[in-house]
């Protein structure tokens, strides 16, 4: 795959001028590729509605669910490069491309980098009804059963690479459910429609707090402070699936750096406010700032190790 920079530092000509002088000039629409109410749309929001004052023009939210993110991908791949559509990503967005046999966009060369928003945990859960107390009654259950386990997704058509991992390190069949959203997926969950699921904790500590859901592990490398009571999967002998959720803003290849910059400086400030940091902080999420440099070097890196999981198993959806 020929990778060109995320920064867009020499590709910036045709819209240099505008940005450099009344950018933006009208609002700024901000796609995300997952239903409301997901952890990713929370995020979107929670930033977008302080953004204004700081830009001189309102920023916009629309979900565009579909296709694990890959709508909202190739629309704002093909969008006009001036920094009035970007999108908030997950990290399933670095798995499409080795999931997918095809993608109508360069998941590494057709995007800038504008500010990393953190990450958060994962957490393995099941419905309160469920007979598995803890993660080896699961697999137990899973690999005694004629039948596949139910699981579900509202990434890359119910597909994620925690599974696939699950089913490296034990041997279990898995039946996957693709939903629209986090919160879709859930309702089903606790109706005890699945088995488990894994999701990001901001969609599911509260269900778990209130007793509608069990929390068996968590993906992240020590113990979320949200779920502080749930082991990693470490701590019961799987390494390999330790990974945490991360959150970020692309825009499109060549949009201009003076563009970019003005938005990572609104993005940081944004984030810096007392209150906003306590409610992503409630959800969760723990910021880690980057300088856009930074962000657009991770994110590559991330493309190639987390698109390698699927490819290693032979998945493709075509």
């Amino acid at each position: 795959m020929q990778r060109r920079s995320l920064l867009g530092a020499s590709l910036a000509l045709p819209f240099a001028a505008q940005a450099q002088g009344t950018y933006p000039d009208r609002p700024v629409t901000l796609v995300v590729g997952y239903g409301a109410g997901g952890a990713t749309d929370i995020i979107a929001r929670t930033l977008a509605e302080r953004m204004a004052p700081l830009l001189g023009q309102p920023m916009v939210v629309q979900n565009q669910p579909g296709a694990g993110g890959t709508i909202a991908s190739d629309r704002v791949a093909k969008a006009a490069p001036d920094g009035t559509t970007i999108m908030l990503i997950a990290n399933a967005h670095a798995v499409a491309p080795g999931l997918y046999a095809r993608l109508p966009y360069d998941t590494a060369g057709d995007f800038s980098a504008v500010f990393f928003a953190g990450h958060s945990a994962n957490a393995l859960v099941v419905p309160a009804g469920s007979p598995d107390r803890d993660l080896a009654a699961l697999v137990a259950r899973g690999k005694a059963s004629a039948t596949p386990l139910q699981t579900g997704s509202a990434a890359l058509a119910g597909w994620q690479p925690a599974h696939q991992i699950m089913k490296e390190a034990y041997g279990l069949t898995l039946e996957h459910v693709p939903y629209r959203s986090g919160p879709q997926g859930q309702t089903d969950l606790i109706a005890g429609r699945l088995d488990f699921m894994v999701s990001n904790v901001l969609e599911v500590a509260e269900h778990v707090r209130a007793g509608r859901l069990r929390a068996l592990a968590v993906t992240s490398p020590t113990r979320s402070p949200m779920l502080p009571e749930v082991p990693t999967f470490a701590e019961l002998g799987v390494p390999a699936l330790q990974s945490d959720s991360w959150f970020g803003f692309l825009a499109p290849r060549a949009t201009p750096p003076s563009a970019l910059d003005r938005l990572h400086g609104a993005f940081t400030q944004v984030a810096a406010v007392p209150e906003v940091q306590a409610r992503l902080g409630t959800l969760g999420l723990i910021p880690a700032p980057m300088a856009r440099e930074e962000w657009a070097r991770f994110y590559l890196a991330e493309v190639e190790r987390w698109s390698a999981v699927p490819r290693r198993a032979n998945i493709r959806i075509e």
